[in-house]
């Protein structure tokens, strides 16, 4: 019997043997694993509000340009945020307000190279975090004017943070920062007053803006603003990208787009129609499209000029013949529910030639022999009664008319109504893709 369980014994021996510095490994790994975590993580007041005491705020979101290009982001309330927080809260030591200022051309060569940018829905202050070789620029702080100044030129253990970006990146969906700016073909008199509200009023109403994110509100959009662009716009445009679409008085409207946000500024063109030009900025979701900065350049240059071109317009509308033209339209509806009269269509047609007239120095001439007539029950507008700069305006009965169409052969074109009881102009509209 002895023999046996000396036996056994010589068995179970070489199991504890491989056994226990299994479990000795298993217990550092996971000892390691804590120790990792907590290099990671400070505790909730230490996340709470900064990274460098109360200078560098806690951004909205952490991106990530890699040496590939891609662009991942980590929102706040995300794992992979706090543990890339927590680490720079133990590397960024110094923080000087007053480091050196950079160019917006030097912070443009930052933005191609590999770097770790805090962005900030609100104020586009943003911070970049260099992470390529840095010449003691380690930390920016951009200015909202462009450009940027030094306010850490080292920070500790670089390989470090960038590993860590680079492991939690894998877990993450690349992306790429894109952007095309589109000029629609067609330049639109004026926005209906009813679509006013769906725009940001920029600049007191010279240019209204618009985020879209969905096919179905472009394609809304498209038929405000009759856009035609050579891009071909479809659902799958908006899987990575949004559209920021721009209506405006002056014509030259340029768009600078970076990682946290887009600025646009406007100008004149020489010889430039009256009228609205629409802009359409297709640009990828990394880019912070919540934050827009506008800036008018032709406030100076353009005095003088809008002054004569407004002058010229305005006395185009004040010597309307009102005999024709609706230009009191409480007047006109009064007379217009009296009447037992009603024109021929032969009649009517007299009186649009003038609607057609006026309509060019609205958005053009037409062809005449693309005319057309419907009988349609229409709202009155003020579309060739309005000043310039004035909103458009609809009323609110329905007025039974001969609506005169002329196109051309990309299906742009003008209407003009005219009443069927007292034969007055009482508004048109411009269409087309």
């Amino acid at each position: 019997m002895s023999g046996n369980k000396d036996e056994k014994k010589s068995i179970i021996k070489p199991y504890y043997l491989i056994i226990v510095p299994i479990l000795i490994l298993i217990a550092i790994f996971v000892t390691a694993k804590i120790q990792t975590d907590n290099m990671y993580f400070s505790t909730d007041k230490e996340l709470k509000d900064s990274i460098v005491g109360n200078k560098i705020k806690n951004p909205d979101r952490i991106v990530y340009k890699n040496e590939k290009n891609e662009y991942f982001e980590f929102k706040n309330d995300t794992k992979s945020y706090s543990q890339i927080k927590a680490l720079l809260s133990n590397i960024i030591e110094e923080y000087d307000e007053n480091g050196d200022t950079l160019t917006q051309e030097e912070i443009d060569e930052i933005h191609q190279k590999n770097f770790i940018e805090f962005d900030y829905k609100t104020a586009s202050q943003n911070y970049i975090i260099q992470l390529s070789e840095n010449n003691n620029q380690a930390v920016i702080k951009l200015s909202k004017n462009g450009g940027g100044n030094v306010v850490c030129k080292n920070i500790i253990n670089k390989n470090k943070l960038k590993n860590t970006v680079d492991t939690l990146s894998r877990k993450q969906k690349a992306t790429s920062l894109y952007y095309k700016e589109e000029i629609s073909r067609n330049i639109i008199p004026s926005l209906e007053y009813k679509y006013l509200s769906l725009f940001n009023n920029i600049e007191g109403g010279t240019a209204y803006q618009v985020k879209i994110q969905s096919m179905e509100e472009y394609e809304k959009f498209k038929e405000i603003c009759y856009i035609a662009i050579s891009e071909n716009i479809t659902s799958k445009t908006f899987e990575n990208n949004d559209i920021i679409l721009t209506v405006s008085l002056n014509p030259k409207i340029e768009a600078k787009v970076s990682l946290g946000n887009i600025k646009y500024t406007y100008g004149k063109i020489e010889n430039a129609g009256y009228g609205y030009t629409v802009h359409v900025l297709i640009v990828s979701k990394i880019v912070n499209t919540d934050c827009i900065y506008n800036k008018n350049n032709t406030e100076i240059e353009n005095k003088v000029e809008n002054e004569i071109i407004k002058n010229n317009y305005n006395e185009d509308v004040n010597n309307l013949d009102t005999t024709i033209f609706v230009v009191d339209y409480n007047k006109f509806k009064q007379e217009y529910d009296t009447s037992n009269s009603k024109i021929t269509e032969k009649e009517a047609l007299v009186i649009a030639e003038l609607g057609f007239k006026q309509a060019i120095r609205i958005c053009g001439e037409y062809d005449e022999k693309t005319q057309s007539v419907t009988e349609e029950q229409v709202l009155a507008n003020n579309f060739f009664t309005a000043k310039y700069g004035d909103p458009t305006k609809q009323y609110n009965e329905k007025i039974d008319v001969y609506a005169f169409s002329r196109e051309d052969e990309m299906g742009n074109g003008v209407k003009v109504f005219v009443d069927k009881k007292l034969g007055k102009i009482i508004g048109g509209e411009a269409f087309g893709d």
